[in-house]
């Protein structure tokens, strides 16, 4: 990993200014973070009014040091925070995680604060994350320079998703939702106002990282699309699916913007046709950034875009062929060898035609939907597996529908996605790795998704495709750091 982000992702030292005694206050939580997801590097407290924090020796001042950290989270607020920028700049610190608030995002005077910080910062080589910044948490590393609460409410699972985000209460809740869903995260970074470091730039190095397998982005701007383009070549490169929020996409939404992180406006068909032309998919809301998560994650990456639908009710055969044709997907046209199968095996009045109405008798029969499924789903057209079960429990042999569904996943490598409203009915599924939703919708949004952005992605990689050029969205833009440091390639 290039040397100016190393400090980043993976200090040797770290030391925080404004620390606390308090593990839930802003200068206490990295402390009590780092120190619980296994950080095996050197944690030097600043406090001038303790001995020691959190169990660790604490220093009146940076200078007061036994040595020059990698890193310092300055964890103060109001002109405290300048001059420990300043202060780390001079000592030598290769990167400052700048946490506070109240600077470009506050109008003119605040913009003039940060650019002098950032301007002390290049004088001297070093890196800065934020201000407004809740922070940097690497979990593979351990080196959790945040002070989120969501890693204390919600300890983290170790997985292959990475979160860049702008905002921090986004990263929060982009995290939360995957926790919920039994995904587990290795990077969780929150930019803030991006003064120096932004969510492209670090994209461009986490999409080097072999243990990513998906990685997901929250952008109010895009301040370097050069790194954004650079991150979305690495990850055609290696199959590594990128999926961003971007908000802003009205006047209003761009405003708002612009007091939250100060962020620049860009016209947001500009925005799109660069996400399209670099293969990033563009997610509606939270909820839809990570919806398609666990497919992604399967290593999925279907052929073409039709579908079977299979359930045990006729109404959710009939709504199903309504939400994918809203959604484009169309329903494949199921052989006559297998609707000669499937006629063998359904009762007279099941339906055989896609979508496939397997009828009430799957109460009595718990085969019936294995042998369906491995019918129907063997189909020469069919590129994807809905399965519905709006309704199941006592009576159904759902531990058997569950081993049916992994068997076929396990066989086929189809990308096969139920629909189970009822929690005790999706548990045997979701242990066994089945990806499971609350609601039709949403399952098939994830499929179209997966479906639409293989596409994508494999556009981008056929050979002698022009690159996508490297288009600037973003005018007059003051150089940042890394468009002068002379170690980024």
């Amino acid at each position: 990993m290039p040397n100016d982000l190393e400090a980043a992702l993976n200090p040797k030292s770290v030391a925080i200014v404004g620390a606390s005694d308090n593990p839930h206050k802003v200068g206490g939580r990295p402390i009590l973070f780092m120190g619980r997801y296994g950080y095996k590097g050197k944690i030097f407290p600043i406090n001038p009014s303790r001995a020691e924090v959190q169990g660790y020796k604490a220093y009146p001042d940076l200078v007061s040091l036994p040595e020059v950290p990698d890193m310092a989270i300055v964890a103060l607020a109001g002109e405290g925070t300048v001059q420990a920028v300043e202060q780390c700049a001079h000592l030598g610190v290769r990167i400052a995680v700048v946490m506070a608030s109240g600077f470009g995002e506050t109008g003119a005077e605040g913009k003039k604060v940060e650019d002098a910080m950032v301007a002390a910062a290049r004088a001297a080589g070093m890196r800065m994350v934020g201000p407004n910044s809740q922070g940097l948490a690497n979990f593979g590393t351990g080196a959790i320079a945040n002070f989120s609460t969501i890693f204390h409410d919600a300890p983290c699972l170790p997985g292959p998703v990475a979160i860049i985000s702008q905002s921090g209460a986004l990263s929060q809740l982009i995290y939360r939702l995957l926790y919920q869903r039994h995904i587990g995260v290795c990077h969780c970074h929150a930019t803030g106002n991006e003064a120096d470091i932004t969510v492209s730039e670090l994209a461009a190095h986490i999409a080097q990282d072999p243990e990513v397998k998906l990685l997901l982005l929250y952008l109010e701007t895009i301040n370097n699309p050069d790194q954004l383009a650079k991150a979305a070549a690495i990850a055609h490169a290696r199959d590594l699916p990128i999926v961003a929020l971007k908000s802003g996409r009205t006047e209003r939404g761009q405003r708002a913007a612009r007091a939250h992180t100060g962020s620049a406006e860009i016209e947001d068909h500009r925005v799109e046709a660069f996400l399209r032309d670099h293969g990033i998919w563009r997610a509606d809301d939270p909820q839809d950034l990570v919806n398609a998560s666990a497919l992604y994650l399967k290593g999925w990456r279907p052929r073409g875009r039709k579908l079977v639908a299979i359930s045990n009710s006729g109404a959710t055969c009939v709504l199903a062929a309504d939400a994918a044709e809203g959604l484009g997907l169309p329903l494949a046209t199921l052989a006559e060898s297998t609707r000669g199968q499937l006629n063998t095996i359904l009762p007279g009045f099941a339906t055989t035609t896609n979508p496939i109405d397997m009828t009430g008798v799957l109460l009595s029969n718990s085969s019936l939907f294995g042998r369906t499924l491995e019918i129907a789903g063997k189909d020469p057209g069919a590129d994807l597996v809905f399965v519905g079960f709006p309704v199941a429990g006592t009576g159904y042999d759902v531990e058997a529908f569950a081993r049916d569904a992994a068997n076929f996943i396990a066989a086929t490598g189809k990308p096969l996605v139920l629909s189970v409203p009822q929690e005790d009915v999706a548990a045997p599924f979701v242990k066994l790795g089945v990806p499971v939703f609350e609601s039709d919708v949403r399952a098939l949004r994830a499929l179209n998704q997966l479906a639409a952005h293989t596409e994508m992605m494999r556009q981008g990689r056929e050979p002698g495709r022009a690159e996508p050029a490297l288009t600037s969205l973003t005018a007059n833009r003051e150089p940042r750091a890394k468009d002068i440091d002379k170690r980024t390639p």
